[in-house]
């Protein structure tokens, strides 16, 4: 596995992945272009064997919590546990940087995602309606991870 910090030069493949990824909300290159460069934000990328980035997820860290912002993976990619690999790499640097706990927004309907997270850890401590537009609700997710709590159970290299 093969996670780095996404870099300024990563734009373009992030956009590619953003426009395969989402059918709707998706985010603009001038929102990933802030991500990239913000330093309360951390990128993650994950790149396969040939160096093609097929997922990516961003981070913010504020005070001692991380807000889960954004996952996507490459649609011929899902289900080989790459957002798995990503998500523990996001973990565990959030918790090396003081993090306690970490939230996300996922959509009510996505099995797909619920089913990771939940495996991961996060258990639902909400619901938004609307959120993500009319009748396209969100399940708010929580993961407690100071030192005590949070074991990955596998471990995971970060490039520079």
């Amino acid at each position: 596995m093969i996670v780095f910090h996404a870099q300024e030069g990563d734009l373009d493949a992030i956009m590619a992945l953003e426009e395969s990824g989402f059918d709707h909300a998706r985010w603009s290159r001038e929102s990933w272009g802030a991500e990239l460069t913000a330093p309360d934000r951390q990128v993650l990328a994950y790149r396969d064997a040939e160096g093609v980035l097929v997922a990516v997820a961003t981070m913010q860290l504020v005070d001692d919590f991380g807000d889960l912002l954004r996952v996507v993976v490459a649609p011929e990619r899902r289900g080989q546990g790459i957002a798995r690999k990503l998500l523990l790499a996001s973990i565990l640097m959030a918790q090396a940087s003081g993090a306690v706990r970490i939230l996300l927004e996922v959509e009510e309907e996505n099995g797909p995602a619920l089913s990771v997270y939940g495996r991961l850890g996060f258990s639902p401590i909400d619901r938004r309606r609307d959120y993500y537009g009319a009748g396209r609700h969100a399940i708010v997710m929580e993961l407690p991870i100071d030192a005590s709590s949070y074991s990955p159970g596998s471990p995971v290299e970060v490039a520079s």
